[in-house]
């Protein structure tokens, strides 16, 4: 059987004809996540217990004497303004903004990936277009 990750893969494959990016390192890590590369955009899809899909994107790496607490309150009004029409979660990590959605594959049809990707990727155009770190 199929898993829900190389279903879902193969539906955004079919869909678009992006290839992944090759795995970085140890190609066992790598199981049930692929990275995509499009237009200066870089981002992963990741099913990491085969009943969530998961796609993330880097916003913005901080530089090292920057204020993160500054850059935050900025990204915090534009979730604030845009929380209706925007359907990706940002959140803080290792001196870095993400961008991630969460799609659960037990409710949703996997064969939709690639709208939910086109989805996530509109947000992302959205964040680095309104945001002045955008890359």
């Amino acid at each position: 059987m199929m898993s829900r990750f190389d279903a879902a893969l193969n539906a955004l494959k079919a869909e678009t004809g992006w290839e992944p990016l090759p795995p970085e390192g140890n190609a066992e890590n790598t199981r049930g996540a692929a990275r995509f590369a499009l237009d200066g955009l870089t981002f992963s899809m990741t099913v990491p217990d085969n009943r969530h899909l998961y796609f993330s994107y880097c916003l913005v790496t901080l530089a090292t004497d920057e204020d993160p607490q500054v850059r935050a309150w900025n990204y915090a009004r534009m979730a604030a303004a845009s929380f209706k029409t925007r359907r990706t979660v940002l959140s803080f990590a290792g001196g870095a903004f993400y961008l991630s959605q969460e799609v659960d594959l037990t409710t949703d049809d996997v064969e939709q990936t690639p709208f939910f990707c086109q989805n996530f990727l509109n947000d992302c155009d959205w964040w680095r277009e309104n945001s002045s770190s955008g890359r």
